[in-house]
């Protein structure tokens, strides 16, 4: 294999087994947000169904998963020199993507503190983040765009000018970056609402257990009026806090309701209660709207 990207197809056997190379990075890039549509689309209908309801699967908010972009050029990059054999076609389009699949969701996890797809309560797991049913799957749908896919959509884009190629390509990372810069700031943002209301459910937790024990003592000691106002004011500080709860759970921005209708298996390391929480408010929110 020479020097240069190494993407290529070969015309006569229409298989990405050897012949031209594709250096162009506008090709590449379309060709990413081609494969990245694609897995949303597939990502979209497969969650859509079971929850009747359409669900804009994905990190980002526009029609694309990123992911799948990246593990189709990397399929097509690595698994080139294997593409005349079917069967490590498959196997090694099913290991490309699961490491990738992994390694994406300890990353995630790792920046933003909360497991985004969770794979637990299926067998062969592995922490979490791929099952063998995904791998299954992903083998196949490698053998699906190496062989019939990739040619055909690179053929297309390398019959456009290079006027249209500069074009498009500007155009689309343009929105692709805003997209992206607006969607990692809207998971930052709930990664800090969710910690705000996990302290704040944990402060009222402490306070709601500490006055029902001095109720307790007040009503066998017969506390006096300085007790009673102390308790007033313990009372006091739990209305503000159950304030700012409300608060936050009602100042949940689209980009937030939307990651967690993605994601409706995400979990946070510390503050499983916050994050059913704003599921709730999500949930009422949309059905005010329907």
């Amino acid at each position: 294999m020479q020097g240069g990207a190494a993407l290529c197809y070969n015309k006569r056997k229409n298989l990405p087994k050897g012949g031209r190379f594709v250096s162009d990075p506008r090709i590449l890039f379309l060709l990413f947000l081609s494969y990245s549509a694609i897995g949303w689309l597939c990502e979209s209908i497969y969650c859509s169904i079971p929850a009747h309801r359409f669900i804009n699967r994905g990190f980002l908010s526009g029609p694309v998963c990123p992911v799948y972009g990246v593990g189709a050029l990397l399929a097509v990059f690595l698994l080139t020199p294997i593409a005349w054999s079917l069967p490590l076609l498959y196997l090694g389009g099913a290991l490309v993507t699961s490491v990738l699949e992994y390694v994406t969701g300890w990353l995630l996890e790792t920046i933003f503190h909360a497991k985004w797809w969770d794979y637990s309560n299926k067998k062969w797991n592995l922490h979490g983040r791929v099952c063998l049913k995904n791998t299954l799957l992903f083998g196949v749908m490698c053998v699906v765009l190496m062989r019939v896919i990739h040619p055909v959509l690179l053929g297309w884009m390398e019959k456009l000018s290079p006027f249209l190629l500069s074009l498009l390509s500007v155009i689309l990372l343009a929105v692709f970056a805003a997209d992206a810069v607006a969607s990692v700031l809207g998971a930052l943002q709930l990664r800090g609402k969710l910690d705000d209301l996990q302290q704040i459910l944990d402060e009222l937790r402490e306070r709601t257990e500490s006055a029902v024990s001095e109720q307790r003592s007040a009503v066998i000691a017969a506390v006096d009026t300085l007790g009673q106002r102390a308790q007033a004011g313990r009372e006091e500080a739990v209305d503000r806090l159950r304030e700012r709860q409300a608060r936050l759970e009602q100042s949940l921005r689209f980009a937030h309701r939307r990651l967690l209708a993605a994601f409706p298996t995400m979990r946070v390391r510390s503050g499983r209660e916050a994050i059913t929480r704003l599921r709730e408010a999500a949930a009422r929110r949309r059905k005010k709207k329907d």
